[in-house]
């Protein structure tokens, strides 16, 4: 599905076909992994929550749901812009608790895409809300939202445990 806000930009969603499998794995390699708590003195983490980053470990942690997940977006680009580019991805996992939130932001000026994919949602999970339209996206897993980089987002204040994401800056080069 395909929808547009009030940028008269792209938001394109997308469902994964195998997401309870896909997610059942991810929950049990995203367990083992050691992630980052929120920290008032780091300015630079829109995340009040607690953040893996991917592009910042060695690349065997990524789980290969991960991996999976950035080859289903990659293709999913390619057949919409008929391209082929180099596809490189800054991919993190994303954990809201209840009380937690990620604030209004953008994600980098010189990516070409930016991604979303809801891995566990319980009841409560707070939707990914894009600010300037006020489009919410309800959180649902197996949910892929892929959009331009410059629009505005947020999570509001999340209302249960384990909300988590994969989201990911894609920067698409010539080859």
């Amino acid at each position: 599905m395909n929808i547009k806000c009030r940028e008269n930009l792209e938001i394109q969603i997308y469902h994964h076909p195998h997401c309870q499998s896909l997610n059942e794995k991810l929950m049990d390699d995203f367990s083992k992994l050691d992630f980052t708590n929120y920290n008032p003195s780091y300015k630079y983490s829109s995340i009040k929550g607690s953040k893996f980053s991917f592009s910042e470990h060695d690349s065997s942690m990524k789980p290969r749901g991960v991996t999976l997940i950035e080859n289903w977006v990659e293709q999913i680009i390619k057949d919409k812009i008929k391209c082929s580019f180099h596809f490189n991805f800054s991919t993190w996992a994303a954990r809201l608790d209840r009380g937690q939130e990620t604030t209004e932001h953008d994600h980098l000026y010189f990516a070409s895409f930016a991604f979303v994919y809801f891995v566990n949602t319980p009841i409560g999970a707070s939707p990914l809300v894009f600010t300037t339209s006020g489009k919410k996206i309800k959180a649902k897993p197996g949910k892929l939202v892929v959009f331009p980089p410059s629009l505005k987002h947020k999570v509001p204040t999340n209302k249960c445990d384990k909300r988590i994401t994969i989201a990911s800056n894609i920067i698409i080069t010539e080859m």
